[in-house]
């Protein structure tokens, strides 16, 4: 065999790998956008960006702590309505949003049949008649 016919199998061989891996990556459709609703979101921002300074400016900071189990969320305020948005970033078909409601300072909440490992908790929640959101990133 030649160095002419080398030179053409080195490189049909480098196109068959080129037009294979583009195949494969038209086929499996996987975006790896952590968010399904990317753009809607991005589309509101201003009014997430506006909830999270309403938690810096009037100091309503919650407390997120963990002991064996149970999450506990300790408000600044008593009356609060909001939900609560839990993320898995490695997997979102594990995404929870639970509802809550509470005339208490503190909240707590099972964890117990959630998965183990790293979770973005999203808390969105409404008192005295502002909005707040509040990020939080736990380890189960």
């Amino acid at each position: 065999m030649n160095w002419g016919t080398k030179i053409f199998l080195s490189l049909a061989v480098f196109m068959f790998c080129i037009v294979a891996a583009g195949f494969y990556m038209v086929t499996h459709d996987s975006d790896s956008l952590e968010e399904d609703d990317y753009y809607e979101q991005g589309l509101n921002y201003d009014q997430a960006y506006e909830k999270k300074q309403n938690v810096l400016t009037m100091k309503e900071m919650p407390t997120v702590e963990i002991r064996k189990d149970t999450l506990y969320i300790h408000f600044v305020s008593k009356i609060n309505k909001g939900r609560l948005l839990f993320r898995k970033p490695s997997d979102n078909k594990l995404d929870r949003e639970l509802p809550f409601q509470t005339t208490d300072k503190l909240l707590t909440l099972p964890i117990s049949t959630f998965d183990k490992g790293m979770w973005n908790l999203y808390i969105d929640w409404k008192s005295a008649g502002k909005d707040f959101l509040f990020e939080e990133h736990i380890l189960f």
